[in-house]
């Protein structure tokens, strides 16, 4: 009996110890989940950064192919025609951005547990806002900055006319912010990192006419991340639940395009910068030889 005894209070003691325990463990996992996506915020490239002033002083119509190649390697900006028609100083703030370090910080997005990556200057202490490429209708941003304990999720919102098609967070409808609002491009800007994608093969007025049905159909859809899940992936143009990626993929799949690289029932933003429908027109944060 007293045995027993003995073992009863130890098996006690042992749950009270494991309860008292659980907090420290959680908060040490979580902390540990902090430090590790920290770690994969942002990507510098994997190669050097050279002198791009000599083929700056070129006649931009003289640029050769392996010149175009090194202006987008330096730069992260894949649309040569644009770069064409930059200044010096321009393409060289690109270059800038792109080789800039920097201080990764965590911003609340939501309740508290939603972060956003941002980048700080460590020689200023203000926050880093990179310079973007001009985006067009269509065209898809996507990023990996948002994270949820440890679980790097991203973001990916839609170009539409009226500005940026995106569905944020829990308790809110898909919606469209003017571009230059603060959670719209000057977000993606700030962010430690992002990708601008564009349709392949596809003419303006295809890409155009994918954003205006996308404006029409897709905005006031209440966002849950368990679509395609408990829910259709694929719902049409007239949709009762959806998230971020899941928007810009059905903005597509109803034009007929599936954006999604692995084609299962979520589609992350991930999958969609992956996806060989799209072509890069501008990478930042990333390795532009790797991507995401």
């Amino acid at each position: 009996m007293k045995y027993r005894t003995l073992i009863t209070l130890r098996n006690i003691a042992a749950v009270l110890l494991a309860f008292l325990f659980l907090p420290f463990a959680a908060a040490a996992f979580l902390f540990g989940a902090s430090l590790s996506v920290d770690g994969d915020a942002r990507t510098l490239p994997s190669y050097a950064r050279t002198d791009i002033r000599p083929i700056l002083g070129k006649d931009r119509d003289a640029w050769t192919d392996v010149d175009c190649a090194e202006i987008s390697r330096q730069t992260g900006v894949f649309d040569v025609e644009w770069l064409r028609a930059q200044t010096d100083e321009t393409i060289l703030s690109f270059q800038n951005a792109l080789f800039f370090e920097g201080e990764v910080r965590h911003e609340v997005v939501a309740d508290q547990f939603v972060y956003h990556d941002v980048l700080f200057d460590p020689q200023t202490g203000e926050e880093f806002s990179a310079p973007m490429v001009d985006v067009k209708e269509g065209d898809v941003l996507v990023t990996s900055t948002s994270h949820f304990f440890g679980w790097r999720h991203g973001h990916a919102a839609l170009v539409v006319k009226d500005g940026l098609l995106q569905s944020a967070v829990i308790g809110t409808d898909s919606k469209v912010n003017s571009l230059n609002a603060g959670n719209a491009l000057p977000w993606f800007s700030s962010a430690a990192n992002f990708i601008v994608l564009r349709l392949k093969d596809a003419d303006k007025s295809v890409r155009a006419k994918i954003a205006e049905d996308a404006e029409k159909q897709l905005v006031g859809v209440p966002y849950h991340f368990t679509a395609g899940i408990f829910t259709p992936k694929d719902q049409g143009t007239d949709p009762i639940d959806t998230y971020c990626s899941h928007l810009v993929w059905q903005a597509y799949k109803n034009a007929g395009y599936d954006i999604d690289f692995d084609g299962g029932p979520v589609c992350t933003p991930r999958d969609i910068a992956n996806s060989p429908v799209f072509e890069v027109v501008q990478i930042y944060g990333f390795d532009p030889l790797k991507g995401w």
